[in-house]
């Protein structure tokens, strides 16, 4: 559990947010832009721009005042330190997703875990481009997962984010299959982004809204056997014991991608409503889903993964009662 922080500490981040997110020029931050982007490129971390600087390029030109910089977990920590070095003030201000530096007044957020659980993993990484930007090339996210990550992070304190999703899909050119296998991680969002697209003549092809739909929506055919994803590309029986034990102490926001995943991968519960914490000792999960036989698939697939965790499993089946209104007084 993070420390309670203090009225005055609260204050003052809210101050120096607002200062970060409105009082930025152009040149200042393309200054600190090309001096944090050439750091991490010597240092050779992986990385993607995210923000208002990305979306200029994949489609929406609009005013920005901070830059967001997309990493590893295993690499945040390092590239806090890379930037201090060069002369950024810096700030681990949540350990669970981001870290923050500045230069000449400007801010750079290092986000390593976005909203759905999004990590900057293999495949993410596969994808990303190199755009042009001020006469040189920066690394920038793939218009696709752009799109989930930002229809993900829609608030209503937020609602930039909508409308930038809905302007790179209004470009086109997109790898419409990734973008569907990406679209597990915010299904819904997702699913509402592509309709609202289309109810503004936006073309996004009918069969991936079905398809999607579908996955959300209608029952899956679960296919007895295992299958492999991203956080165990190992078979258990073909790894020797001493790789196993290896393996048993991973930090809680990679079990938390592990668990995550491998409910996404099960067929029996594609879509669903839970909150997973993760602590080194414990596992709890909270919320709903719509049938006993995924909450049956969740005990197996938590009792394949906790390891040496206590598992709290809160999660409950929807009931979903017949309205009983009076019909006649519909008209």
């Amino acid at each position: 559990m993070l420390p309670k922080k203090s009225r005055e500490t609260v204050i003052e981040q809210a101050a120096r947010d607002y200062h970060d997110h409105n009082l930025t020029d152009l040149a200042t931050l393309n200054r600190t832009l090309l001096a944090a982007i050439e750091a991490i490129e010597e240092a050779q971390i992986p990385y993607a721009l995210i923000g208002g600087v990305a979306v200029k390029e994949l489609g929406r030109p609009r005013v920005t005042h901070d830059i967001d910089i997309f990493v590893r977990p295993d690499d945040a920590a390092y590239l806090l330190n890379v930037l201090e070095q060069k002369g950024f003030d810096t700030e681990k201000r949540d350990t669970y997703w981001l870290y923050k530096a500045w230069r000449e007044e400007v801010l750079v957020d290092i986000i390593f875990k976005s909203s759905g659980d999004i990590y900057f993993d293999d495949e993410v990484i596969h994808h990303v481009r190199r755009i042009p930007y001020l006469n040189t090339y920066i690394n920038a996210i793939s218009p696709e997962d752009f799109i989930v990550i930002k229809a993900a992070a829609h608030q209503e304190d937020n609602p930039h984010h909508w409308h930038d999703a809905l302007a790179v899909l209004t470009q086109g050119n997109l790898d419409w299959n990734y973008l569907l296998h990406r679209a597990r991680h915010s299904p819904r969002r997702v699913l509402a982004l592509f309709l609202y697209a289309s109810s503004n003549d936006v073309a996004v092809p009918l069969e991936i809204i079905h398809r999607l739909y579908r996955l959300i929506y209608e029952p899956q055919i679960h296919l007895d056997q295992n299958i492999p994803h991203p956080y165990h590309p190992y078979h258990p029986e073909t790894t020797s014991i001493a790789e196993q034990e290896s393996r048993k102490k991973v930090s809680p926001i990679y079990k938390k991608g592990e668990i995550m995943e491998a409910f996404t991968s099960d067929g029996r519960i594609p879509e669903h409503d839970l909150t997973i914490t993760v602590t080194d000792d414990s596992i709890t999960i909270k919320g709903e889903v719509f049938t006993t036989e995924q909450l049956r698939a969740i005990d197996e697939i938590i009792e394949d993964l906790k390891e040496d965790h206590e598992v709290f499993n809160h999660v409950q089946v929807r009931v979903i009662s017949p309205f009983e209104g009076n019909n006649e007084a519909i008209s």
